[in-house]
């Protein structure tokens, strides 16, 4: 079991440097630079694509390793904190299997794939006496945790309703970039990818999170209706409009796109009974009450929300009472996602009514669906269906239905 971490830098492991791995190398370095840890070992399990990363690890004196496997054998009770940036399918699993090797985890959004796999993590990190730190970055925003501050003082009275819009074209070629995007399941396990559950969870969360009843907690929120649509050809969808509500508490809309030639940077709209609140993504935050009383302040980059989320949990390490984005937290984002996976199937667009046009950078091609923006923006504004706001049909009148999996329940292949 390690030590506590004291008058010697943390010593910490990295899983995986390519893809979203290389944000957390990033990360990694910069804290290395403020000689803020060290870093012990790496899981490199290409290590012939990534020669010069390799070399860099090995120079700062960490051990590489060519699977979790043998980083779990050699490295076991030896490390404070693993970080672990790899696909949705191996967040539970790769989890388990680091707490029960005596290391704090920093797993990245979201917890799991299913409900059970967040119980299993839940589990484990009781069982092992360590903590398990979520990336759900904008979550560690010294802003985030004020307006939630100021949101329960009744700032803006009770929260009535939460309502979230994202629009974020996405091309052929982001679900081909690897082998679980777009998928229900993967080597496995539950993986559910889509808007709600990859590119807009952070936001999905952020709303739980603000309409939580405590501090530390976010709103259970259950599935009223979904809308679900795909554009691409994937198992999931690429375009949703949810309608939720927290028992006795406030209703939630989430209505999200990666099937439209407009881009929208997200937006979260927090009504309350004497006021409202705004947070645009990356921009700022206003909240306005009855009496118009204004305040506004600017929030930080995507960025610099991952830099305070780094030394968050490397100052959790030394100081429990240190914030982070806890299990307990990030469960209530896994169960709306797998109450929405059971709420409807996937309808596809009406092939007549999509555009493709050409992605230079990806060399592949984006679609976008006619009125779809302009009446996701109507949804938004009313807290309305899609098929409501809707000024022509968004999907053909006798649609294809999928009908939708219910999430896979595994048994983590983790030894005792």
């Amino acid at each position: 079991m390690p030590s506590t971490p004291g008058s010697r830098p943390p010593r910490v492991a990295l899983i995986g440097v390519s893809g979203y791995g290389g944000i957390y190398l990033q990360l990694v370095r910069e804290s290395l630079a403020r000689r803020e840890i060290s870093l012990v070992a790496a899981v490199v399990i290409n290590r012939e694509q990534v020669p010069e990363i390799v070399a860099e690890l090995r120079s700062a004196g960490a051990a590489i390793y060519a699977s979790t496997e043998e980083f779990l054998s050699h490295e076991s009770g030896r490390v404070d904190l693993c970080l672990i940036p790899v696909g949705i399918q191996w967040h539970a699993r790769l989890t388990v299997a680091a707490l029960r090797a005596g290391m704090n985890v920093l797993v990245e959004k979201p917890l799991a794939g299913s409900v059970e796999d967040v119980a299993a993590i839940r589990r484990a990190e009781s069982e092992a006496g360590r903590w398990v730190a979520v990336g759900f970055q904008d979550l560690y925003a010294l802003e985030a945790r004020w307006l939630k501050t100021r949101l329960l003082e009744g700032a803006i009275g009770r929260i009535q309703e939460v309502r979230m819009l994202g629009l974020w074209p996405r091309p052929r070629a982001y679900f081909s970039r690897n082998h679980w995007a777009g998928r229900v399941t993967a080597d496995g396990a539950a993986v559910l990818d889509s808007p709600l559950n990859n590119a807009f969870a952070h936001f999905v969360n952020l709303c739980l999170f603000f309409a939580g009843p405590s501090e530390q907690e976010s709103a259970s929120a259950q599935v009223e209706s979904a809308e679900l649509f795909r554009a691409h050809d994937i198992e999931m969808f690429d375009t949703a409009v949810v309608r939720a509500s927290a028992p006795g508490g406030p209703r939630f809309w989430f209505g999200v796109s990666h099937a439209t030639a407009e881009t929208r940077q997200p937006e979260i709209s927090i009504l309350g009974s004497e006021g409202s609140a705004e947070w645009w993504h990356e921009q700022r935050c206003v909240i306005l009450d009855t009496a118009g009383h204004r305040q506004v302040f600017p929030l930080p980059s995507t960025e610099e929300s991952r830099q305070l989320m780094f030394s968050a949990v490397v100052a959790r390490l030394s100081d429990p009472s240190a914030f982070v984005c806890t299990t307990a937290v990030a469960e209530q984002h896994t169960r709306l996602i797998e109450g929405v996976q059971r709420a409807a199937g996937v309808r596809a667009f009406d092939a007549t009514s999509v555009d493709w046009t050409p992605d230079l950078s990806t060399r592949s091609e984006i679609p976008s669906v006619r009125g779809l923006a302009e009446a996701l923006d109507r949804a938004f504004v009313a807290g309305s269906s899609l098929a409501a706001a809707a000024s022509a049909p968004v999907a053909p009148a006798a649609p294809a239905v999928t009908a939708a999996p219910a999430p896979v329940v595994t048994r983590l292949a983790v030894a005792s």
